[in-house]
């Protein structure tokens, strides 16, 4: 199977007709899917800029002065979109897409500016509703990962709650930061700002079981933006395979540890989401801010996310033990 690229950018704004072509010129040789923030896209010029790109893509639109995300396609690679979700304020867009066969949940992201853990855990929520274990998330996070390793000239650490929320989903769903897993040394960044300011806002989250089909991961150099491309080439082989679509491990039901998490999990959704806490959780006419619908699927997707987590952290623990006992 042929290697795929997938790029992703901060573009500053393709509001001008002549910078939007020279951009989607550029990355169209670039990559086989390129995903685009801070577009500054409105609805009514979707399929004019479609048109302009040529082949298939999606949009998240906002206002010609602000926000906007895109994920662009080539014909060059097989590839199927079952189902989408759309931000309507221009920060997400999170695909159920299958790429040469091989089904994952592909979203990019373009993060606030300020401090705002609750975008991330939205995030978290959607991302969990498709049932697909291997996850591609790209984008302008604003957020570093790591203040020492990530940024320079910096006075103070931006974001600490979103970054802190964000390692907590890092958690939840597997995810690694990927260009850093590659690079684990490595001083280098995606944005420059006044005053000689760099970060790495712009990066590839992953989840493990792609980790191995990753051939390489980079920063690219910056074009029309102060913000640098970051890009991976995936290429996905039928000998080493993910998951696949997520399936319940019924072994973990004999884990204490397990049943214990679950049971927590349990407990803080209904806190979070009853409308009078001061009620017993064991009452039967406890009230919610949701529908029991509603509740029951918060419940599932969190439970999800800490049987992922909890596997493959029991997975990475036998592989250590057996490392040390050769």
């Amino acid at each position: 199977m042929s290697t795929i690229t997938i790029g992703s950018v901060n573009c500053r704004g393709l509001s001008e007709t002549v910078k939007r072509i020279d951009i989607f010129t550029k990355y169209k040789d670039l990559y086989d899917i390129t995903i685009l923030v801070d577009t500054h896209s409105t609805s009514e010029k979707e399929k004019q800029w479609l048109h302009e790109w040529g082949y298939v893509g999606k949009f998240s639109s906002y206002s010609s002065k602000s926000r906007g995300v895109a994920i662009l396609f080539k014909n060059t690679f097989e590839f199927k979109i079952h189902d989408e979700t759309i931000d309507l304020m221009g920060n997400f867009i999170i695909l159920d897409i299958t790429i040469q066969d091989y089904r994952i949940t592909l979203a990019a992201i373009y993060g606030p500016n300020n401090d705002d853990p609750v975008f991330f855990e939205n995030i978290k929520h959607k991302i969990s509703r498709y049932s697909n274990s291997s996850i591609v998330v790209a984008g302008d996070w604003n957020v570093v990962q790591d203040y020492d390793m990530d940024t320079l000239h910096y006075r103070s650490e931006n974001n600490p709650q979103s970054k802190a929320k964000i390692h907590e989903v890092m958690h939840e769903l597997d995810l690694l930061d990927i260009w850093r897993q590659q690079h684990p040394f490595d001083n280098r960044y995606s944005w420059r700002g006044p005053n000689h300011k760099q970060s790495r806002l712009d990066y590839f989250m992953i989840t493990s079981d792609i980790e191995a089909f990753v051939v390489s991961s980079d920063i690219g150099i910056s074009y029309r933006s102060d913000h640098s491309p970051v890009l991976i080439n995936l290429k996905f082989s039928s000998q080493i395979r993910g998951k696949g679509t997520w399936k319940f491990n019924n072994s973990l039901l004999r884990e204490t540890e397990f049943i214990e998490k679950v049971k927590g999990d349990i407990k803080t959704v209904i806190e979070e989401y009853e409308s009078d806490p001061s009620i017993d959780i064991e009452t039967e006419d406890k009230q919610f801010n949701i529908s029991y619908q509603l509740l029951w699927d918060m419940i599932k997707m969190k439970v999800r996310g800490s049987a992922i987590s909890f596997s493959s952290f029991q997975k990475k623990k036998e592989i250590k033990r057996k490392r040390f006992t050769i």
